[in-house]
């Protein structure tokens, strides 16, 4: 049987992922965590958070495939065709999260009646906020995810946690 990565090279790709994972997790419960004592605050940025996990989630899948193409890349020993690669990852995450971010900003209220239905007028106001601000963030976050992949496919999935 041949064995492809030790169980220490799975180890060091693995930890940092599954760390990273939790962390971008953590993010929305920390929010929520953060305005409990606000009352109906707690329900606008809950439901938007659910919008968040499922777009964050979507820019780190499209990341890690894009990061694939530029292992095959580095594996075949043709840094050329991995730097078009990686860059067109970039090009391609980033453009991407700004369609969704001004998608989010133009049709806020619109998306989320849309998703939710009718909610209470104190809770639309606090999701309309929450999700303006979390729209913001998607486009680093979409370079953020595409810079992680790109180097957890070079081998260096630690850069990711460094401060």
């Amino acid at each position: 049987m041949i064995v492809l990565f030790s169980k220490k090279d799975l180890r060091r790709l693995l930890i940092p992922l599954i760390i990273e994972q939790i962390l971008a997790v953590l993010v929305g419960m920390a929010d929520v965590v953060m305005v409990s004592a606000a009352g109906e605050a707690v329900s606008g940025v809950s439901l938007v958070d659910s919008i968040s996990t499922l777009i964050i989630q979507l820019l780190a899948a499209l990341s890690t495939g894009g990061a694939v193409v530029c292992s095959q890349y580095l594996g075949k020993k043709d840094a050329k065709n991995a730097s078009v690669a990686a860059n067109q990852l970039l090009l391609s995450t980033f453009l991407l999260s700004v369609f969704i971010m001004i998608v989010a900003l133009v049709g806020n209220r619109s998306l989320l009646a849309l998703i939710f239905g009718s909610i209470e007028a104190d809770v639309m106001s606090n999701a309309q906020t929450y999700f303006f601000l979390s729209a913001v963030s998607y486009p680093f976050l979409a370079i953020y995810d595409a810079c992680a992949a790109l180097y957890r496919s070079m081998g260096n999935s630690k850069v990711s946690m460094n401060p």
